[in-house]
């Protein structure tokens, strides 16, 4: 019982990004994870990204990637909303190791963005 709730739980965060309109109106940023607090096997990471020259914070509830070991400073891309910046989606999909691998990511989105 307790794992169909969790399900619930992190099917309901990934469709809430969807209906904020994350997805349908994309910008792209940098997200640093800066900290993580985990109960079970469910976890928040706590990141930051900037956008519009404004550092903005997030949340993203979900399982745990770590695999044992800690993911506090490791960069994922970001997508936020444009018209609502502080509204954003880390996407583990795409781990960050440098500006020029993020700008080519990017790119890449110009003709097919990103998904969930």
């Amino acid at each position: 019982m307790k794992r169909l709730i969790f399900i619930s739980l992190i099917l309901l965060a990934f469709t809430s990004c969807k209906k904020d309109g994350i997805y349908d109106e994309p910008g792209y940023a940098i997200g640093k994870i800066t900290s993580t607090l985990s109960a079970f096997s469910a976890i928040t990471y706590y990141y930051e990204y900037e956008a519009r020259a404004i550092t903005h914070k997030g949340k993203k509830n979900g399982i745990d990637i770590s695999n044992g070991y800690s993911v506090v400073g490791h960069q994922y891309l970001v997508v936020y909303k444009l018209s609502e910046p502080s509204k954003s989606d880390l996407n583990f999909r795409y781990p960050i190791n440098s500006e020029q691998e993020f700008l080519d990511l990017v790119a890449g989105f110009k003709d097919k963005p990103p998904k969930p």
